[in-house]
């Protein structure tokens, strides 16, 4: 459900977030890279950047806050116009079941979500992929609309 897809502009870690809060994580990481994008950096110094960006902003142009809050604001008005579209193939939801499955097996996660959200897969694939989907979005877009007043 990102507005923008690729790009590294989601979150990729490997364990299990709650789809809410991995919406909060993708919009931040979304406002990061555009924000590294944006000043010209490769991605690849993510590390050092994302921490420095501003600094060097600030110094060489006085504008460390504007910096912040212009890609903030670009990145919640790039939000406003998402059109995603929910997934095509059935294979998606697999993707997330077996994932969350594998958490569950690998004891990667004692979150009480995490069983709610495998039998909620269990009992009706379809309609829990749908809720995952749009509660991913709820996170992004309650994140990325803070930025935009």
């Amino acid at each position: 459900p990102m507005p923008i897809m690729g790009k590294y502009y989601q979150h990729y870690g490997g364990d299990f977030v709650p789809p809410r809060a991995l919406g909060r994580m993708c919009a931040e990481r979304f406002v990061r890279e555009l924000a590294m994008d944006n000043a010209g950096f490769c991605r690849f110094h993510r590390g050092w950047v994302e921490e420095l960006a501003p600094e060097i902003f600030g110094s060489i142009h006085g504008m460390k806050e504007q910096f912040i809050a212009s890609t903030a604001v670009t990145a919640s008005r790039i939000n406003s116009r998402n059109a995603s579209v929910y997934w095509e193939s059935e294979r998606n939801l697999d993707f997330v079941v077996t994932f969350l499955k594998r958490e569950q097996e690998l004891g990667a996660s004692d979150a009480p979500e995490l069983a709610a959200w495998i039998r909620r897969f269990e009992e009706d694939k379809q309609e829990a992929g749908l809720d995952w989907w749009f509660e991913v979005r709820k996170g992004i877009d309650e994140s990325l609309r803070e930025f935009d007043r």
